[in-house]
């Protein structure tokens, strides 16, 4: 079996079944010039032919799938999956679908399909471990590898999921340690980029085992290189919460970080999130929403955080909901540094305590030192040049102020 049959041959080879009429959706491709000429993947095929397997007994592999385009996998993801003998999947349903596709499916038939698929039958989830790692431990998973790899061309799948890694592990590991190839496999992108495996990895390195990680696709870094933000320093946030204080809590760190930060948000609260940036970042803050990155439908919104929500609002009044996986980036937050604007800010601080608080004036003053970042002396400096409205209220001499303008600016944040 070859990726995609085009490797050795162009066009589907003819098993009787129907996966791919039953599976496909959207338009076709045009068929790519390249695919007529047989020599084209000459290179790739000698570089399957040639693998020495043995070297990658015993390891761990870590084996990201696509996101929403199933031209996305590449050479080394596929051998892996095909070369596995223990396949630790998040959802074997998943997994065993995409094995299906990439035996099933020329290269141009891919390009009518997305994957991971929208939704799944309602049928029980196939986990082959009750009989690969239970029992006579070695020489049964060994039978049962080879007996799997003989009727269905593929590895012994088992689920390995948030709920089950820390009593799976162990066993995954001692078969690793056996000589026996696994791979870890998520539903969509990276395995433990906001999915399941952290913990298994963790303790397979823990316990010496070889680890190997295929490079791979992740929608945060898609969303991040498609935004036009920053990429030099980026902060990532895993999924929001689901509650607004929650929401304004996460979204607060983002914004002190002073960097661009990504996020991955449910299509059915993407509206509520993108209001709750609009209260912490303010409307005018730009921001990138990537909904179905990658899949025959993406589609990107750009521009400030009050123009997303519009048109969000216009999606949902168009389609009725938003669908998809969505990805969004947003835009660094930067305090403006220039002296006058910020030190008639700090004023409006000041005289707005003032107006407000019952409080002796030093007390307000320290209050003003910890919103703005200006020293003491420095606000009452400021206070007793610009502010007639509460001078009078402070009884400190303004000779007895030591800071200069410039040490001031120094010392601020200090």
């Amino acid at each position: 079996m070859k990726l995609f049959h085009v490797l050795r041959k162009f066009g589907r080879k003819n098993t009787g079944q129907t996966l791919y009429e039953d599976y496909k959706k959207g338009f076709k491709e045009e068929p790519s010039p390249y695919l007529n000429d047989k020599n084209f993947f000459k290179d790739y095929e000698e570089v399957i032919e040639s693998s020495d397997l043995s070297s990658s007994r015993g390891m761990l592999t870590i084996c990201p799938t696509p996101i929403g385009n199933l031209r996305d996998i590449s050479i080394r993801q596929y051998q892996a999956l095909r070369n596995a003998e223990i396949l630790a999947c998040e959802d074997t349903r998943l997994t065993g679908l995409l094995l299906r596709l990439l035996n099933n499916l020329t290269f141009n038939e891919a390009a009518s399909l997305q994957f991971p698929p929208s939704s799944l039958p309602e049928s029980p989830e196939l986990d082959e471990y009750t009989y690969c790692l239970t029992g006579d431990f070695m020489s049964h998973t060994v039978e049962m590898i080879k007996k799997t790899k003989e009727e269905k061309n593929r590895g012994i799948m088992i689920s390995l999921n948030s709920y089950n890694q820390e009593q799976r592990a162990p066993k995954l590991i001692k078969a690793i340690k056996s000589g026996i190839r696994v791979v870890l496999v998520s539903d969509a992108g990276t395995p433990l980029i906001s999915d399941p495996g952290y913990t298994f990895v963790k303790d397979a390195i823990k316990h010496g085992v070889v680890v190997e990680s295929l490079p791979g696709p992740v929608a945060a870094i898609t969303a991040l290189t498609l935004s036009g933000f920053p990429t030099d320093n980026f902060f990532y946030q895993g999924y929001m919460p689901k509650t607004y204080s929650e929401k304004v809590q996460k979204l607060e760190k983002m914004k002190k970080s002073g960097c661009t930060s990504i996020v991955y948000e449910s299509s059915h609260r993407i509206l509520q999130t993108a209001e709750t940036i609009c209260d912490v970042y303010g409307s005018k803050h730009l921001v990138f929403i990537g909904q179905e990155l990658t899949k025959l439908f993406e589609r990107c919104y750009r521009g400030t955080a009050e123009e997303i929500v519009q048109q969000l609002k216009q999606e949902i009044t168009e389609k009725g909901k938003i669908y998809g996986e969505i990805s969004i980036v947003i835009a660094p937050f930067t305090i403006v540094k220039n002296k006058n604007s910020v030190e008639v800010d700090a004023i409006k601080v000041i005289e707005t305590l003032n107006d407000y608080i019952e409080a002796k004036p030093r007390k307000i003053i320290k209050i003003a030192h910890f919103m703005t970042g200006w020293t003491e002396n420095h606000l009452i400096k400021l206070m007793y040049k610009e502010s007639e409205k509460i001078k009078d209220n402070f009884e400190v001499n303004i000779d007895d102020i030591e800071d200069s303008d410039d040490n001031a600016k120094n010392n601020r944040f200090e």
